[in-house]
């Protein structure tokens, strides 16, 4: 009598995030042949997200992509490069494995069709040459909303826009908030409108525990009350957005340029972090890791003085402006706490990731990216620019010409279904699982092995359009194996 072990788990990315509870039990005796099941259950899996806001400095004067984003500067005619967007690619974050972008927050841009366009033709055009690189498919897309700004698109520094990976997000919502109506006190603050994304994994129905939101905003720039005020204005209608429109307990992520000239005693930037929004309710509290990183502690210290010359390597870690010439943070990533300190439930930061990209405060202050002695592209996965003929130098130089920001990388998880074994059939010699709880276009595939400690080999793979589904491995049954494991499992 052969005996077959049918074994399975839930994966993503690499990431086993709960523990395995391992049972063993007799699922039925088909065409005479004792079946087993052995089954990993897991209480959850997550999906691994590389979030990224970039001023991309793309306004009335430059309207299009700047050489270096999309393509290394020295060959701008070939889109298929990938340019300072594959390096963030390419990167290993403190250990977090290299993967494509899957939210890109613009700001500087001037249209969808001008500025956002070449960069999605850009991104599906490298990352079809080189998907192979990675375990999942890369197929960006962008915002079908593009935000307005006080004036109109042809004045200012551009509005904001967004760009996301269709393979690993749904974007669900992207609304304007508020009109931009310049100054206060005659306008509220706002000169470039803010936009909230509303997100959930794709192939996944969205629910409370795997949506999250994005605030992009560029805030006014310059020094001043009046300059204050507005910066003010706009955070100030944003927390209460977020209190009015985004459930209680939403995991928030507050992204853009903040140009906070005050430093982290600006008003602004304080009323974003503050543990209420101005409308009084306790919702939305924005948590800065590098605030945190300087403290120690969850508050918002008003002390950091990120535009002075200094040699402390806590403030040069945190800037981002200008990439030729580090002086400025001006560009940040700020999460709610159920975010940062990972809640479980929803959307998690990834301790050690959040940073400028290419700026490891191994340079001193004033420098550029370029400098001799910058180590901070060190971590570029090996495998990856060998294949692409990427590397740090060419990155350094991309950055300094693609904008005068660096872009701020972080890495997330987000919480997945976890597909369950509900039936097993044999029909001949070919054995038939029933999958239920799948995510819709995830690449499910089956390996065998005749014991837990041989080699797994795939045997089947399958791209389900539901997340209920069949796979069929063909030929299972073979006369002379005692038993056999098998493994299934999502990427």
């Amino acid at each position: 009598m052969a005996r077959f072990i049918v074994k399975f788990s839930g994966k993503e990315k690499d990431t086993l995030r709960n523990t395995m509870k391992k049972n063993l039990f007799v699922a039925g005796v088909l065409a005479g042949i004792a079946l087993f099941l052995s089954a990993d259950v897991m209480s959850a899996q997550t999906r691994t997200l590389r979030i990224v806001c970039y001023n991309i400095e793309d306004d009335t004067g430059t309207t299009t992509p700047l050489p270096g984003l999309i393509a290394p500067y020295n060959n701008t005619e070939d889109v298929g490069e990938g340019g300072v967007l594959e390096g963030i690619g390419e990167e290993i974050i403190n250990g977090d494995p290299a993967q494509p972008i899957d939210v890109l927050a613009l700001e500087e841009t001037t249209s969808n069709p001008t500025t956002v366009q070449p960069i999605v033709n850009g991104l599906n055009i490298f990352y079809s040459n080189y998907n192979y690189l990675y375990p999942s498919p890369a197929g960006y897309a962008m915002s079908p909303y593009q935000a307005t700004q006080d004036g109109g698109n042809t004045s200012g520094n551009g509005p904001n826009a967004l760009v996301y990976n269709t393979n690993t997000l749904q974007l669900l919502a992207s609304v304007g908030i508020a009109t931009p109506t310049g100054g206060v006190p005659s306008g509220n603050g706002m000169y470039r409108q803010c936009v909230r994304y509303e997100f959930a994994p794709a192939g996944v129905t969205p629910n409370t525990n795997n949506e999250f939101y994005v605030y992009v905003s560029h805030y006014k720039a310059s020094s001043g009350t009046t300059d204050d005020a507005d910066r003010l204005g706009e955070a100030r209608i944003i927390r209460n957005d977020e209190s009015t429109n985004c459930p209680p307990y939403a995991r928030v992520l507050y992204v853009g340029d903040y140009n906070p000239d005050d430093n982290s005693v600006e008003a602004g930037y304080q009323t974003i972090c503050s543990n209420a929004a101005p409308d009084g309710i306790l919702q939305g509290q924005g948590v800065d890791p590098l605030n945190i990183y300087w403290t120690a502690t969850s508050s918002a210290a008003t002390n950091i003085n990120w535009s002075v010359s200094t040699t402390n390597q806590k403030i040069l870690f945190m800037l981002s402006e200008e990439g030729y010439d580090l002086r400025y943070r001006d560009d940040l990533q700020v999460m709610t706490s159920n975010v940062y300190y990972q809640v479980s439930g929803g959307l998690a930061y990834v301790p050690g990731t959040y940073h400028s990209f290419a700026n490891n405060a191994s340079i001193t202050y004033g420098s550029s990216v370029t400098a001799s002695g910058n180590t901070a592209l060190n971590d570029l996965d090996p495998v990856k620019t060998n294949a692409t003929g990427l590397n740090a130098s060419i990155l350094y130089t991309d950055l300094t010409d693609a904008s005068d920001h660096l872009p701020i990388v972080a890495d997330y998880t987000i919480p997945l279904p976890a597909p369950a074994i509900t039936g097993v059939n044999l029909a001949g010699n070919n054995l038939s699982l029933t999958v239920t709880n799948g995510i819709t276009n995830a690449v499910y595939t089956v390996f065998a092995a005749p014991s837990l400690t041989s080699g797994w080999t795939p045997v089947a793979t399958d791209v389900p359009t539901t997340g209920n589904f069949t796979l069929i491995l063909t030929n299972a049954v073979t006369a002379g194996t005692p038993q056999q494991f098998y493994l299934l499992q999502p990427r």
